[in-house]
């Protein structure tokens, strides 16, 4: 794959109040699911820019596939000056309806951070109720059920529609494949858009979620920098950003990565 040059997907300039949800602050997992409940652990990292410490309010609302609002709770933080704090609270919601490949559907976490009564931030995070295994002796499972993956591994560029980034373009991708009988996307060989994983949770597509490509300086590894000192980096990033997808199932250590091995090299992502 040539990626070409250029900005090739989205950029934005995101202005805060000093006091603001960290960047991928917020962590939404499921660790308890029955038929009759589910619970659901909301997680948030704040950052506080500011000379004094603040002791803010914290809101989650919990977004049902339908748009009802089925829980909510407060939690307050203290956050020290020129620090961070993170903090998780439990919501136990009933009858959750499960993510699958059938039927991929998606909650909402609302979170609001509120200081001296004043809303100051607040974000949007998309997550599906689901469980997952690797069995030995069967396969992959899915809610309790063995489900067959037929997969792709899907570069980045659309082809002759070139390197930037195309919403309707990549749906259609997806729809293509997904008449060709194709369930999941590897994303070879790189951290896809976020556009990318949004449409797979949308559409019940499962995902290997790649890192990078290679490890050596012909790839992305800079000149002077270690694999150790780069790697921590680059997955600790990458999975803060993709960890509330669904349709995330695999991590890739990166791709062609036999370079390396005899290396003895361990990297333990701060995650």
């Amino acid at each position: 794959m040539v990626s070409g040059a250029g900005i090739y997907r989205k950029v934005q300039l995101v202005v805060n109040e000093p006091l603001h949800i960290a960047q991928w602050g917020t962590f939404v997992t499921t660790p308890r699911i029955t038929a009759d409940s589910a619970t659901i652990r909301v997680e948030t990292a704040l950052e506080n820019h500011t000379t004094s410490a603040a002791t803010p309010e914290v809101e989650s609302i919990l977004i049902d596939p339908r748009g009802k609002e089925v829980a909510s709770l407060r939690m307050s933080m203290a956050v020290p000056a020129k620090g961070a704090e993170i903090k998780a609270a439990t919501i136990i919601i009933a009858r959750p309806r499960l993510w699958d490949v059938a039927t991929p559907l998606l909650y909402t976490a609302v979170t609001r951070v509120l200081s001296d009564g004043k809303l100051v931030d607040s974000t949007e995070t998309a997550f599906g109720i689901r469980k997952f295994a690797f069995t030995a002796n069967n396969g992959f499972h899915l809610n309790g059920r063995r489900v067959q993956l037929h997969g792709v591994c899907l570069h980045s560029d659309l082809g002759p529609l070139g390197m930037a980034f195309n919403t309707r373009a990549m749906q259609r991708e997806l729809q293509i494949m997904q008449d060709m009988g194709a369930n999941a996307v590897r994303t070879s060989h790189n951290p896809p858009a976020p556009e990318l994983l949004d449409l797979c949770d949308h559409m019940g597509i499962v995902v290997w979620d790649e890192a990078f490509d290679k490890w050596d300086g012909t790839a992305t590894l800079p000149k002077g920098v270690s694999i150790p000192e780069h790697g921590r980096r680059q997955y600790s990033n990458f999975v803060r950003r993709d960890r509330n997808h669904p349709s995330v199932v695999v991590w890739s250590v990166g791709n062609e990565i036999w370079t390396s091995r005899g290396s003895n090299t361990q990297i333990q992502p701060a995650c």
